[in-house]
Parts: C-alpha cells; structure tokens; sequence
C-alpha cells in the first residue's frame, strides 16, 4: 500500500517560535515490533525513522547522521554543512504512537540543541493511506 506522511513540526526557542509543514510519499512497515516510516525529505535526502518496542525512536539520514530518542539519555551528532561542523544534542521528553497499516501517528517532543543554542521541537507525524477505490462500476 502506498502511504503519505505530513509531518508538523513546531520549532520554540527563547527568542523565536516557527512552524513547518511537509508533506511526502512514504512506505511503512511493521515488523517484530519495529515500526518503519521511509520518505524522501527535501533537505535530509532518504529518511527512515524507526520506533522500537523500547519506544526508542530513530531518525536516519541517509549520508548525514542518526539521530536516537530515548527517554533519559541526550544523543549528540555532529551535523557537516558546508560552513563546518556543527553539534547537535537531541534529548526526547515525551513520545507516542498509533501507527498501522490503516495509519495513524507519531508524535513527539524533544530538548534539541543546535550549536549551544536550547529549543524544544514537538513533531507530529501523520501517516495516510492511499485511498482505496472501492466504487463498484457497473
């Protein structure tokens, strides 16, 4: 089945709040427990997140870095751009999910840190699938 996901993202920081709103084909799986959401971003390139039975969550970029959410533990990554390095820190505080094959959603909300500078980023994954014609033509 083909799906959609829409991703919301809500950005807060000390001194500026934003918005962001995406929208892109997406494969999902589930398999063992390990749910799998698998799209191609517009920055990140190849993206798979995947949310584990532990309600760990990761976030692969493909040639970038991953990026891992689990409760009680800060992930730090060095993220390459073209003006250098740049450390991130990425501290999960609250997850969930309802995601099958009919759909559903994950959301959750992280402590990030870009550089040294603090934000809290909440993400609520929408994932949709292809309607299914089930008009009968005669």
């Amino acid at each position: 089945m083909n799906y959609t996901v829409k991703i919301f993202t809500e950005i807060k920081a000390e001194d500026y709040d934003d918005h962001l709103e995406v929208c892109y084909p997406c494969a999902y799986s589930c398999e063992n427990g390990v749910h799998r959401l698998k799209y191609t971003d517009e920055e990140a390139g190849f993206t798979v997140v995947k949310i584990l039975p532990d309600s760990r969550i990761e976030i692969r970029r493909k040639n970038s870095f991953t990026i891992i959410l689990q409760n009680g533990l800060t992930h730090r990554v060095d993220s390459e751009t073209p003006y250098g390095s740049i450390p991130m820190a990425f501290a999960l505080q609250e997850s969930r999910h309802s995601l099958t094959e009919d759909g559903g959603m994950l959301t959750y909300i992280a402590r990030v840190e870009i550089g040294g500078q603090p934000q809290t980023n909440q993400v609520t994954m929408l994932l949709i699938p292809e309607e299914r014609n089930t008009q009968d033509y005669d």
